[in-house]
């Protein structure tokens, strides 16, 4: 039996922010206690915190590895801290020091004939991420930034067609099949990477869709017209590890009052 005593794991984090929302989802996931470390990102970042981003960002993780002594399995060592930044490489670091069924190759399939089918699942959730947070997610911005009505129902239109052209053949498969014992993508029984990465901003894209922040058509337009997309978000809200991560009843209505501010931010984006 291993004596090797579980990291210490400290998030620095905002609980309205997706980037943050993407490494909460993923300690979950991967059933990690952590401490969390709560930023106001509406005053100025105090110089411990810039000390260890000097970018004034979140998420900051914070991850002690603590090696056993040798001996007694209580005599321990901590080690230096490691500093990570940026979202997508904070899930990486996580998903590969814990081998779990986020893992490009599961530790259950690893001797398997199946691991490669296992690792080309996690291929097609790279693909799926990569589409959309290089052409949907940016028009998010652009959204927020339009200036006029015209230019608002131009940017909703350039988004659907891009999520029926690029995501919704992805995922209208999945969704078709509505089997309840592989609800997630890749015809996973969990959460995959795709669905850890995505999630925090589709949820938004819809929550924000309230004639407020976003027109109502988008959302009614993404229902009707990408149903794939829609439902499948839909279902991942329902997960625990993403839903306890996102209430748009408390944060929606926060992310109104900075509005002016970002439509000045976003302006021509």
């Amino acid at each position: 039996m291993s004596n090797q005593a579980p990291p210490k794991i400290k998030l620095y984090t905002n609980h309205g922010c997706g980037w943050s929302q993407r490494v909460h989802i993923t300690l979950k996931e991967l059933d990690l206690p952590y401490e969390e470390v709560l930023l106001d990102l509406d005053k100025p970042r105090p110089d411990w915190f810039l000390a260890l981003n000097p970018r004034g960002l979140v998420p900051v993780l914070e991850y002690t590895p603590i090696s056993s002594g040798q001996g007694s399995p209580s005599a321990t060592a901590e080690v230096k801290p490691f500093i990570l930044t940026e979202s997508g490489p904070i899930v990486d670091f996580l998903i590969s020091l814990h081998p779990s069924h986020l893992s490009p190759i599961p530790p259950a399939l690893a001797s398997s004939a199946l691991h490669p089918e296992a690792a080309f699942r996690h291929y097609q959730a790279r693909i799926l991420v990569d589409i959309y947070f290089t052409k949907v997610n940016p028009l998010m911005f652009k959204l927020v930034g339009a200036a006029t009505p015209d230019a608002t129902q131009a940017v909703v239109s350039s988004l659907l067609n891009i999520l029926k052209a690029e995501i919704e053949p992805l995922v209208q498969a999945l969704i078709s099949s509505n089997d309840p014992e592989a609800p997630f993508y890749t015809k996973s029984s969990n959460l995959t990477l795709a669905e850890i990465m995505i999630a925090p901003f589709s949820l938004r894209l819809l929550d924000f869709a309230n004639g407020v922040i976003f027109p109502t058509s988008l959302k009614e337009r993404i229902k009707t017209e990408t149903e794939g997309f829609y439902r499948w978000t839909e279902r991942v809200r329902k997960h625990p590890s993403v839903g306890d991560t996102w209430d748009p009843d408390y944060y929606v209505p926060r992310i109104e009052e900075r509005l002016p501010a970002a439509k000045t931010k976003y302006a021509d984006a």
